[in-house]
């Protein structure tokens, strides 16, 4: 479906190239959508707090993740300590914070911000929504560092602040990764359904709790455990948002060398997987409640327990270090101070 942009979203345009140094006057942009005003509508979904009762355990770890926090309000009561200080991007604009929101200014025009995308635990991108349009700023936010750089993956774009999102279902591409279902009226996520939540695996809840509160154990659940899926199916779950090797194959030339980006991709062209009679997935090394672990033991005992075989031991080191030499860290991005790597999960030989 093609949606026809509105004749008030050039007026935006000037916002968009800050750094021009000739512009004439301009009218505001299109009025941002409000979440006060967001008209709820009826939906399957229950929203992670409605598991809680039953899940305590698991709702508690997937809390704290970042999974859970990848979708904030652009305001300073959201997003506390990681909220970026008012003044200049250098090269590109400035930010403000007004009555507690977060704005990016031009010369002649101001964009009010709605929301946060990503948890702080790398950068965060700042996105205004219309009402079927959306604008993203270009550089992204490292809290740790208190820098800002280009967001990974638009650095081809022309030099400005933001890069405007003209399709609806761009936009919602974009959002669904960070909330767990969108409205069908509107851009903005109710923000009970902000972040990656219970019901972004498992799908709509509704209908689980009112099954499990008229019995302990209905005959049916009404909602998808998970259990006993095959390896294909659990990372294609994940490569929704991670990437699968159909969503790579359509990507520039260069995504196809991100295997340590793009990690559903990158372990699809692994021989452990491929061997594996479809059972290596990725919450057979991530436990998907909480952050991914950083213990390196953790993960070589699940290579261990595959490769104790006499034909399937290592023959360099069978007990350890298998993560350092078959997986290893490769960047994904370097901007001046910031260096990011993760590992590779195309697991070889390298």
């Amino acid at each position: 479906m093609r949606v026809t942009v509105p004749k008030s979203w050039s007026i935006l345009l000037p916002l968009l190239v800050l750094g021009a140094l000739a512009c004439t006057p301009q009218k505001q942009p299109p009025s941002v959508v409000a979440p006060e005003a967001l008209l709820l509508e009826p939906t399957p979904y229950a929203g992670t707090a409605a598991c809680q009762p039953c899940h305590a355990s698991e709702f508690e770890s997937h809390h704290q993740s970042n999974h859970a926090q990848t979708l904030r309000e652009a305001t300073v009561a959201d997003l506390g300590t990681l909220t970026p200080a008012p003044g200049v991007v250098p090269g590109e604009g400035r930010f403000t914070v007004e009555d507690g929101r977060l704005v990016a200014h031009s010369a002649t025009s101001k964009l009010p911000l709605q929301l946060a995308l990503g948890s702080g635990k790398t950068g965060i991108t700042f996105l205004a929504v219309f009402k079927q349009t959306s604008a993203e700023i270009r550089q992204s936010y490292f809290p740790h560092e208190k820098q800002w750089h280009l967001t990974p993956g638009i650095q081809e774009l022309s030099r400005s602040l933001g890069s405007a999102i003209h399709k609806e279902e761009a936009t919602r591409q974009c959002l669904s990764c960070h909330a767990v279902t969108l409205p069908l009226v509107s851009l903005l996520p109710e923000k009970r359904f902000f972040g990656v939540g219970c019901e972004s695996c498992h799908g709509p809840g509704a209908e689980h709790v009112a099954a499990m509160q008229k019995s302990e154990k209905p005959h049916d659940l009404a909602i998808s455990s998970l259990r006993g899926a095959t390896g294909t199916a659990l990372n294609t779950l994940c490569g929704r948002c991670h990437r699968t090797e159909d969503d790579v194959a359509g990507m520039p030339a260069v995504s196809k060398k991100l295997t340590n980006r793009f990690q559903p991709y990158g372990l699809a062209q692994s021989r452990c997987f491929k061997e594996s009679a479809n059972k290596l997935t990725c919450v057979t090394c991530h436990n998907p409640h909480s952050n991914a672990s950083k213990d390196t033991k953790r993960y070589e005992a699940v290579c261990v327990s595959c490769h104790s075989a006499p034909e399937r031991v290592c023959s360099v080191n069978p007990k350890e270090k298998c993560i350092s030499c078959h997986m290893p860290d490769r960047p994904v991005m370097t901007h001046g101070t910031i260096s990011l790597k993760m590992a590779d999960h195309f697991i070889r030989i390298n």
